[in-house]
């Protein structure tokens, strides 16, 4: 059910077909303010005026005597000369909401034609520990990929490795310098963090070292036996690492999602022939470049994409040209989202472009940079690998892991170490995703120990221990509600602001997945949490003299505990017990 889509289609009938205005003018938002006893209202009133040049008055009076006659409405009213609030009928909500309850799907996917999407997220670099930095691209992209799954899309989760480049050539030059080849399978991640963060110290000392690391990059590219073999070893000690943490975070990425840099290398001699045939790109002191005319550096000189060097080695920018037209071509998807951060805005921009001249992104494929902002260290500065002293993901997970043991141990002593293990894992890991993904992604943010790990305020917590509380109730009822006849009704204001929240479920993810914003289920999730608890405390659900009551009650209480189940799903978080 989607109310703001129901209300949206009377606007349609009763007002643009008889041509009063255009639809694009008009905005319909819900209520979000508990001070208000509206439920929806059309605010763009200023806006509808100029376009229509009449005053805002004669135009709001005009819309609130059309929507008037509409049968869901129970009052319409000009607020504030700029706004119409609108009062959806008890009667209209009960009849939504109980045949919500009789459906075993929370929504219906239409399955006729599904459309295939491409997620792009995660992406960590090999040779490399994954730190606090790689966790936005990581958990956005997860949650996005269930819901767009939720909706019926046809979702293929890829995780672009950065598996291919200079970095390699450096690793092995300076491994065969100390003569470690030969043990390279008994590495562990870390070690091979050192041996690159060693490296890339040598590389800007010795020009020598550098030369060689580029001679053997060249080699590993033109997939020379040797070098290609140890490759092959240090890209499977770090996949089988990064799977740990995966797992931890209940991820749903494994090796089958990998389409790392090294997936395209085929395809590179002929992106740099087609461009160079198509004349998007041009020979340019022996290196093959792509002229961006809209784009200047600050000299005011058009700048240029390089897509091989002098040397015949390849780039970034050659490979993510493969890779778009990889996913366009040959897997035939009609979206592609990628999950990095807002340093990349600009490359993109540029990679998109250039894909688009060479026709490898047509018009009725949607590709974009759902960028997100930084998590920042104190000093206001990005997390890199390159500098050694950032906080590995592990870490991080590890101390929100203890955390939420403490906060367990306190409220159950006796709690046994086998429950203790599990309940940590689904609280703490939960606590450390919802305080990502409930900030708008396109924000940076400080990296803070304790509000990352916080179970206070608008946490996972305090939403896992509202479901949490209604599966007591449920048990405690000894109710089969699903066998009952009685239909739920409104009797009080909350358990309308509870049914009317519920039916907001399907609007909202909808309008998560047009924009690419966990946050806004973050936000829904906790808002439901909030209405119930006040409800809860305010009204008896179990201790009426009406049956009627109660069962009504029940059914509300158990399609709550139903949202906030699949909605901490969504974005990738367990609940404390099944309903």
């Amino acid at each position: 059910m989607n109310i703001k889509h129901k209300i949206i289609e009377i606007i349609k009938k009763k007002i643009i077909k008889k041509k009063y205005f255009h639809f694009k003018n008009i905005i319909l938002q819900k209520n979000v303010n508990p001070l208000y006893k509206h439920d929806y209202q059309i605010n763009n009133l200023i806006n509808i005026s100029k376009k229509n040049k009449q005053p805002i008055q004669k135009n709001a009076k005009k819309i609130v005597k059309i929507l008037k006659k509409s049968k869901i409405f129970k009052k319409i009213e000009i607020s504030g000369k700029i706004f119409i609030n609108i009062y959806i009928k008890k009667k209209w909500i009960e009849k939504k909401i109980n045949k919500f309850f009789e459906n075993k799907n929370i929504y219906k996917r239409n399955n006729k034609k599904k459309i295939k999407v491409i997620l792009d997220y995660s992406s960590p670099n090999i040779a490399k520990e994954m730190h606090v930095g790689h966790l936005r691209s990581t958990i956005i992209g997860d949650s996005m990929s269930r819901i767009m799954d939720f909706l019926g899309y046809h979702v293929i989760r890829h995780n672009h490795i950065g598996d291919w480049g200079l970095q390699f050539g450096m690793i092995i030059s300076y491994l065969k310098m100390k003569k470690k080849l030969k043990n390279i399978k008994k590495f562990s991640i870390k070690n091979l963090e050192k041996a690159y963060l060693k490296s890339k110290k040598i590389c800007k000392e010795n020009k020598k070292f550098y030369k060689k690391s580029k001679k053997i990059t060249k080699k590993l590219q033109y997939k020379n036996k040797y070098y290609y073999s140890i490759w092959k070893k240090i890209v499977l000690i770090s996949i089988k690492e990064n799977n740990k943490i995966y797992r931890l975070l209940n991820i749903k990425l494994n090796n089958k999602n990998i389409m790392g840099e090294s997936s395209y290398k085929k395809m590179l001699p002929d992106i740099i022939k087609d461009l160079l045939k198509k004349k998007i790109a041009i020979k340019k002191s022996k290196s093959i470049i792509v002229p961006l005319k809209n784009y200047k550096n600050r000299l005011g000189k058009m700048m240029a994409v390089i897509i091989q060097k002098k040397n015949k080695s390849f780039l970034y920018s050659t490979i993510d040209l493969a890779c778009i037209k990889y996913r366009c071509k040959f897997l035939n998807a009609k979206k592609i989202f990628y999950y990095v951060d807002s340093r990349q805005s600009q490359y993109f921009k540029q990679i998109f472009m250039i894909a688009k001249k060479a026709k490898y992104i047509t018009k009725n494929i949607n590709v974009k940079h759902h960028m997100f902002g930084m998590m920042l260290s104190k000093t206001n500065k990005p997390f890199q690998t390159r500098s050694g002293n950032t906080i590995k993901l592990i870490l991080l997970i590890k101390k929100s892991l203890k955390k939420s043991e403490k906060i367990i141990k306190i409220k159950n002593p006796t709690i046994s170490n086998k429950k203790l293990s599990k309940l940590s894992k689904i609280i703490g890991i939960g606590a450390l995703k919802y305080a990502d993904l409930s900030k708008n992604r396109k924000k940076n943010y400080i990296f803070n120990w304790k509000k990352m790990i916080n179970f206070e305020g608008n946490t996972s917590l305090y939403i896992q221990y509202a479901f949490s509380r209604i599966q007591s109730i449920l048990k405690k009822s000894n109710i089969q509600l699903k066998k009952l006849k009685n239909s739920i009704k409104i009797y009080k204001k909350y358990e309308k602001n509870i049914c009317i929240k519920i039916l907001q479920f399907e609007e909202t993810i909808k309008e998560a997945a047009k924009h690419g914003y966990p946050h806004l289920i973050c936000k829904y999730l906790y808002e439901l949490s909030t209405i119930f608890s006040k409800f809860y405390e305010k009204y008896s659900i179990l201790n009426l003299k009406k049956k009627k009551k109660i069962f009504s009650r029940l059914k509300i209480s158990f399609l709550t505990a139903k949202i906030l189940k699949k909605g901490l799903k969504l974005l990738g978080i367990k609940t404390i017990s099944n309903l």
